[in-house]
């Protein structure tokens, strides 16, 4: 439940549960790539808030931008269910990195 739990507020809740439950291991993957998930969904983020700068691209950046929130939340939704039922979910690369942090 726990690893549920790093999800709930981005890679906020990550940070608090990987400071709290260090002898977890489950807590830690997930609140390990909770964080790099954030961050990476935050760079993205930028990238299409650079494209409504540009008069055709703004155009494309909301619908990119639309497709991109709800691609990250069916994500979100789908990352706490897994965390929630005790499996290791790994994300490409970042389920990599973050197993590669805990050992």
């Amino acid at each position: 439940m726990q690893a549920a739990l790093a999800y709930a507020l981005a890679g906020f809740s990550g940070v608090i549960l990987l400071v709290l439950r260090r002898e977890d291991r489950f807590v830690q993957y997930h609140s390990l790539q909770s964080i790099g998930a954030t961050v990476i969904a935050c760079l993205v983020a930028a990238v299409l808030w650079l494209f409504s700068f540009f008069p055709l691209l703004g155009f494309l950046y909301a619908i990119l931008l639309r497709v991109f929130q709800f691609g990250l939340f069916i994500l979100w939704l789908v990352l706490i269910w897994q965390a929630w039922q005790g499996r290791w979910v790994r994300l490409p690369r970042i389920g990599g990195w973050a197993e590669r942090q805990i050992l």
